[in-house]
C-alpha cells in the first residue's frame, strides 16, 4: 500500500489545525486577528509557532519559519528557519493581488501587524540584512513600495541597501520615541492605522514639494481663549479630528481623502500633518483642526475649542451644548 507524502501545504494545515486556544489568544494579543491567523495558516508544531511561507502560486507553500512560543524566555531567536532553508520572501502572497502599494518591513511578525491593519507587506526570512536582487522584478509594477525597517544604525543601512535595488521605493522612518530596537509591532501599541499613514506620507514628504496652504487662522479677541487656541493647535493632530469622519490615505507627503464637508466623489480633501492644515480643492474649505470641527459640526470657536480640549485628555469627541 503505497504511503501518502505530506506535501508542505498538508503539514501546514496539519499544524494549523493542532494550534492550542492559548497560542491562538497569545497571537491576539500581539494584534493578529483570527482571520489572518487562518488566512496566513498559523499553526503549532509542539514547540514553536510555525508561520508558512506562501509563494506566488495560490496555496502553494515554500516552508515554513518558527516564532518562539509565549512560554519560551531563552536567548534564542524569536523566529528560526529550518537549517538548510534558503533566503525566502515572506508575502509572495501579498504580492500576487498586484497592491498599488507594499511596504517592506523587518521581521515575520511586522509584516503580520501591518497586513492586520491593512497595509499590504513583506519581509525577508533572514533579516533586513537579506534581500535578494531577483526579487526586485516583482516590484516594479507596484505605484508605492514603502521601506519600514527597525529604528537601529544597522536597520538603516540594510534600508538604504534594499533602496538601491529598488530606486523608487521610499524609506520611512519610525517615530523616535520608540527608541533604539523599536519596531512596527511597538509602533501598533498606542498607535492607530491612520497614524502609520502619516509616517508614510512623511517618507514622501522627503521627495516632493512642501505644499501645505497658508491659512489665516482664526483669532479671537480674547487673550485668554487665544492662548487656548493655540495649546489646542500645538496638541491636538487634525489627521485624528478628521479621520473620524473620512478615510484618509498617504499621498505626496500629505494625507488625501474625500471631503466629509460636502458629498465628494474625488478624494478633494488633503490634509497635511507637518502644517496641521487641511484644504478641499472642490468646496474650497480649508483651515486649522478648530475650523474644521466647526464647520464639519456646526460649532462656534468657543464650542469648538471645548470639544478639543476634552478630546485632548480622553480621545472622545463629544458635542458641547
Amino acid at each position: 500500500m503505497l504511503k501518502h507524502i505530506l506535501t508542505p501545504r498538508d503539514i501546514a494545515e496539519r499544524y494549523h489545525r493542532f494550534m492550542p486556544e492559548e497560542i491562538r489568544q497569545y497571537l491576539k494579543s500581539r494584534g493578529i486577528p483570527a482571520t489572518l491567523i487562518d488566512r496566513q495558516l498559523l499553526g503549532w508544531n509542539g514547540k514553536r509557532i510555525t508561520l508558512p511561507i506562501f509563494g506566488l502560486k495560490k496555496g502553494e507553500v515554500l516552508g515554513f519559519r518558527q516564532g518562539k512560543s509565549p512560554d519560551d524566555v531563552s536567548l534564542s531567536p524569536a523566529v528560526i528557519s529550518d537549517a538548510d532553508a534558503k533566503p525566502e520572501l515572506y508575502g509572495w502572497e501579498t504580492l500576487a493581488r498586484e497592491p498599488h502599494r507594499v511596504v517592506i518591513c523587518e521581521g515575520e511578525f511586522n509584516r503580520l501587524s501591518l497586513e492586520a491593519r491593512g497595509f499590504p507587506a513583506v519581509c525577508s526570512t533572514e533579516g533586513a540584512s537579506v534581500f535578494l536582487p531577483e526579487w526586485a522584478e516583482h516590484f516594479a509594477g507596484i505605484r508605492h513600495v514603502f521601506i519600514c525597517f527597525n529604528r537601529s544604525v544597522a536597520s538603516d543601512r540594510a534600508a538604504k541597501r534594499v533602496q538601491q535595488l529598488l530606486p523608487s521605493a521610499r524609506i520611512a522612518h519610525l517615530p523616535a520615541d520608540l527608541g533604539d530596537g523599536g519596531t512596527v509591532e511597538d509602533f501598533f501599541m498606542g498607535r492607530t492605522q491612520l497614524d502609520f499613514e502619516v509616517v508614510l506620507s512623511g517618507a514622501l514628504a522627503l521627495h516632493t514639494v512642501d505644499d501645505a496652504p497658508g491659512i489665516r487662522e482664526l483669532q479671537p479677541v480674547d487673550r485668554a481663549l487665544r492662548r487656548r487656541a493655540e495649546a489646542v493647535r500645538r496638541s491636538v493632530p487634525l489627521h485624528e479630528i478628521v479621520g473620524r469622519y473620512a478615510i484618509l490615505q498617504a499621498a505626496e507627503g500629505h494625507l488625501i481623502g474625500h471631503c466629509p464637508l460636502h458629498d465628494d466623489n474625488s478624494r478633494s480633501l488633503t490634509v497635511h500633518p507637518a502644517a496641521n492644515t487641511y484644504r478641499c480643492s472642490i468646496c474650497g474649505a480649508e483651515g486649522d483642526v478648530v475650523a474644521f470641527l466647526m464647520n464639519k459640526e456646526s460649532l462656534t470657536f468657543g464650542q469648538a475649542l471645548e470639544a478639543l480640549e476634552a478630546y485632548e485628555f480622553t480621545h472622545e469627541l463629544r458635542r458641547t451644548s
